[in-house]
């Protein structure tokens, strides 16, 4: 960990705006600039989990959106109604300044681009940046640990609940992450869908200031704790990196998996 960083379990040192400017750069071919291209993986997977309307119905909550909006943009066309829940004042802010078309709001234009060129649709970049700031209804908080978690959103269940890189950044050890997963499979209407994204064997990531804890899990973990939430027909895809030098945390892989809510 840099020297010059300190470490801290409490997101009221979080900056918003440092961990953007560290984490969402796009290279000179308009690519997303990550370290071995995590992140046009990412979209990719998403993309794909959307395409075409593979998921149908109304609603979608996004658990733990953070400062960033480019997880959402997919599945924009095919829900008009997302919630954006997230813990973090100053990361509803930023949504919130972008949804509202502020001046001083992160500019997630060439994402936009991006994703819509992955989808073929590269002309319509503004129509998309259009519909996902009329499908974001609602930025709420959200505090995962909380059991009754529909009554705390006062919404849900919903269609399709996503997560990404959020559930073992706020578990303080397996059991507590256990426990987070089934209270996030109460918001999934039953034959929905789960779309989690997490690290793997990390201990710990920073916005670029500040070091914050991770809990420590393997794939196999993870795939454990969906089914017994209530989970069927798991899918995953892992990004296994090849080297971590110069990146924000100290995992080995990224896990992008999707799950249906048994109808049972």
């Amino acid at each position: 960990m840099d020297s010059e960083q300190t470490e801290t379990s409490s997101y009221d040192n979080f900056n918003a705006k440092s961990y953007l400017k560290n984490n969402y750069r796009m290279r000179p071919d308009g690519i997303p600039d990550s370290h071995e291209d995590w992140m046009p993986w990412l979209l990719n997977n998403l993309k794909d989990t959307f395409a075409g309307g593979k998921l149908s119905g109304e609603s979608l909550l996004d658990v733990g959106t953070g400062p960033a909006i480019h997880n959402l943009i997919s599945a924009a066309p095919y829900f008009p109604n997302i919630t954006c829940a997230e813990f973090c004042q100053e990361n509803r802010e930023e949504i919130e300044k972008w949804v509202r078309g502020e001046e001083d709001a992160f500019d997630w234009n060439p994402f936009i681009k991006y994703v819509c060129g992955l989808e073929g649709e590269g002309s319509a970049w503004e129509t998309r940046q259009v519909a996902l700031r009329d499908a974001i209804q609602q930025v709420v908080f959200c505090d995962v640990s909380e059991e009754n978690l529909q009554g705390a959103l006062n919404g849900g269940p919903y269609d399709v609940v996503s997560s990404i890189f959020t559930l073992n950044s706020v578990a303080k050890d397996k059991a507590d992450f256990d426990r987070i997963v089934s209270n996030v499979s109460s918001l999934v209407k039953p034959g929905g869908t789960l779309i989690l994204v997490c690290d793997l064997e990390a201990t710990h990531y920073t916005d670029g200031r500040v070091s914050f804890p991770v809990t420590y899990l393997e794939a196999a973990y993870i795939r454990r704790a969906v089914k017994n939430s209530g989970f069927v027909d798991l899918k995953d895809d892992i990004l296994l990196f090849r080297s971590i030098e110069g990146l924000n945390w100290d995992g080995t892989s990224y896990m992008y998996l999707t799950a249906r809510k048994s109808s049972e």
